[in-house]
């Protein structure tokens, strides 16, 4: 009997034993159960995956947006630019004083002198002065129409035996979109040329009056310099506000014609008188009347590193009789001898008789 008491209590401890061993490892079991919810959407892979997402739309906008290349005209432009270079000059204002204003583009529109430029350029000027590629600089009396509005002045040059210059596109039809034009400036601020070239890309309502653009950047000083087509004629002016259509010169063109004199804006006027008075014995705002262009000196040629170039500005100071008193160097050509060409060409220049001594400001290029 008290064996098999022993062996239920034994039985039933063995039973308590295994049952406490299991119900021990069934909690693991569904603990290892539980991680699986949050499994399906680790944090990690979303992370990941929304980079790629992302960075795919950067790359295609950059190469929407990028820069496209330049473009070059067709090769018969740089025969256009040549040909049109020597009717391309270089202007030079100065104010009351002889004290220089600024330079900037112009070209000649006609072979007896007169000069197409932007307003800005003169608009505060009371002497000018025109030099072209071939080293000549002629004396400007003044301004014969301007357009303060559209940005444009005809000037004239004083010349006796005429000058190049450019053709006016007779019509608006050379302006037209995808039609290929260049900006030509003078020669003697850039060496390169053209200084802007492109496809007209825009055009206004009125293509003899509004502004029109080009696809090629266009730089700033590049305002009085001519626009023109492949066939060499002008189809525009860069002004100060864009590219202006020849069409805008008609009533300036017509107004210079009928132009009696020119006149700088900065000149003083003379008070008005009751009677006609005789042409006083003195000028009160002289002007050059001989100003041949300084001699490339025969000795700098002779050196022994070679003919040498430079260029310089001078200070001429006329007397009373129009006679050069003096000739001052403001800036030198970086070579004596070209110095000293220059000084003994500029007194050589007259001017009319004043009431008093005047100076003048004279850029000055020597090239062999």
């Amino acid at each position: 009997m008290r064996h098999s008491t022993l062996a239920l209590v034994c039985g039933l401890i063995l039973f308590v034993v295994l049952a406490y061993s299991w119900c021990g490892r069934n909690p693991p079991s569904t603990v290892t159960g539980l991680p699986a919810t949050p499994t399906p959407t680790p944090a990690p892979s979303t992370t990941t995956a929304t980079p790629n997402v992302v960075a795919s739309p950067s790359v295609s906008v950059a190469q929407v947006t990028a820069t496209p290349p330049a473009q070059t005209p067709p090769p018969e432009f740089q025969k256009v630019a040549q040909k049109a270079e020597p009717a391309i000059i270089e202007i030079t204002v100065f104010d009351a004083k002889g004290q220089l204003l600024r330079t900037g583009n112009g070209f000649f529109v006609s072979r007896d002198g007169l000069i197409v430029t932007s307003w800005t350029l003169v608009a505060d000027a009371a002497y000018g002065v025109a030099k072209s590629p071939d080293g000549k600089i002629r004396n400007v009396p003044g301004v014969l129409a301007s357009s303060q509005e559209s940005d444009l002045a005809v000037l004239r040059a004083e010349t006796k035996t005429g000058v190049p210059f450019l053709p006016l596109a007779k019509t608006s039809e050379s302006i037209a979109v995808n039609a290929w034009a260049v900006v030509i400036g003078s020669s003697l601020q850039h060496k390169e040329q053209p200084v802007a070239a492109g496809t007209i890309t825009s055009l206004g309502s009125d293509p003899k009056k509004d502004t029109f653009q080009i696809s090629g950047a266009i730089p700033n000083d590049a305002a009085g310099a001519p626009v023109v087509d492949a066939g060499g004629e002008v189809v525009g002016i860069a002004a100060k506000n864009g590219l202006r259509p020849t069409g805008l010169l008609d009533p300036l063109l017509a107004q210079s014609k009928s132009a009696t004199t020119a006149r700088w804006a900065a000149t003083p006027v003379e008070s008005p008188t009751a009677t006609p008075s005789p042409t006083p014995k003195f000028a009160r705002n002289p002007r050059v009347i001989s100003n041949p262009a300084p001699r490339y000196p025969y000795e700098a040629r002779m050196l022994r590193s070679g003919p040498t170039t430079g260029s310089g500005k001078f200070r001429v100071t006329f007397g009373t009789n129009g006679l050069v008193k003096s000739v001052q160097t403001v800036e030198s050509t970086g070579q004596a001898i070209l110095d000293q060409a220059a000084i003994k060409g500029l007194q050589t220049w007259r001017a009319e008789p004043g009431a008093q001594d005047w100076t003048v400001l004279v850029p000055i290029t020597f090239q062999p």
